[in-house]
């Protein structure tokens, strides 16, 4: 997916290709109406053509504060720097209470759109941005919001192409069931049962997490996906289990990094965790603490977005 000058429609002075180059107020090329300054007595030329400049990439994940899991982006970024060993890599995250703890720690951390602004004052002007969210949800439109408002034929970048999340199309879907296969519990038996927990959305995203569900049902017996935003979530699954002869339950976060939902809400000891609700109820709780970006066959997905991304940015 790619945003460039043209496309920028947020932008009234951005042109229109399918209108013939006409801004958003009629005016051809860079003519200006009445809408622009009230007087035709004076005709302005720009340079013509986008600002051609370095072209890099911005990793941007919702983002955590625990520092012992940093280590999974560094990971991440040391592939994506092997990969691509000529084109700057920069990070942004899209949580503003994460920024705002690592920033009171002397650590820099920038939202989409400040990290894109600093890029432009480095002299880039085409960037591929990478999500590492897990599926399309209101993240990731906040970072595809914050990329096309960066487009500007004068003042902003020329181009920014978007490496989409790992739920986005249908082959990653496939993909990732897959992955998840090896993702669980290698000393699970099939009598016990598996609650993938991803984080939820309010946000019409959500329903990849019931396509992955229907498609792990037919692979994997006793998994189910849960998210943290559905209030009823741990007792409803652990009953659906526990009417089944089930009371062993592995789980397993659908998160990007173990932070701080993985350590408080689903296995801290307040009596709301996941933990603590499904106990109560008579499981036996195995918790897992890892996150999706420590397994390679999920990276791949990301990695894979990331070089059609870069692809894009070359294209005429």
């Amino acid at each position: 997916m790619h945003l460039d000058t043209e496309k920028n429609t947020g932008n009234p002075h951005a042109h229109d290709p399918a209108s013939g180059g006409e801004c958003a107020h009629g005016c051809h090329g860079h003519d200006h109406c009445d809408h622009h300054h009230g007087d035709h007595s004076h005709s302005y030329d720009y340079s013509p053509g986008p600002l051609e400049g370095k072209t890099g990439i911005l990793l941007t994940a919702f983002g955590c504060a625990l520092p012992e899991t940093h280590y999974l982006y560094e990971r991440f970024e040391d592939e994506v720097r092997e990969r691509f060993p000529d084109m700057d890599v920069r990070w942004a995250f899209t949580a503003n209470r994460i920024r705002r703890k690592l920033s009171s720690r002397g650590i820099p951390a920038f939202s989409v759109a400040e990290a894109l602004s600093r890029m432009i004052d480095d002299g880039f002007s085409h960037v591929a941005v990478q999500s590492l969210h897990t599926l399309p949800g209101v993240e990731y439109d906040w970072v595809e919001q914050q990329a096309r408002s960066m487009c500007h034929p004068r003042k902003g970048l020329s181009r920014v192409t978007l490496g989409v999340p790992m739920l986005y199309k249908m082959e990653d879907l496939d993909r990732t069931v897959q992955a998840v296969s090896g993702y669980l519990p290698s000393d699970r038996k099939e009598d016990e049962g598996v609650i993938l927990i991803g984080h939820g959305t309010y946000h019409k995203g959500h329903t990849a997490y019931m396509a992955l569900e229907g498609l792990l049902s037919r692979s994997l017996p006793n998994v189910l996906v849960g998210t943290l935003m559905d209030k009823s979530g741990p007792a409803e699954l652990g009953s659906h289990f526990l009417d089944r002869g089930i009371s062993k339950i592995h789980l397993v976060p659908f998160m990007c990094i173990p932070g701080h939902h993985v350590h408080v809400d689903l296995f801290g000891e307040g009596k709301k965790s996941w933990k603590s609700i499904l106990s109560g109820m008579g499981c036996e709780v195995l918790p897992v603490f890892k996150g999706s970006l420590e397994y390679e066959d999920f990276r791949d997905i990301w990695h894979e977005h990331l070089v059609e991304a870069v692809a894009e940015l070359k294209e005429d």
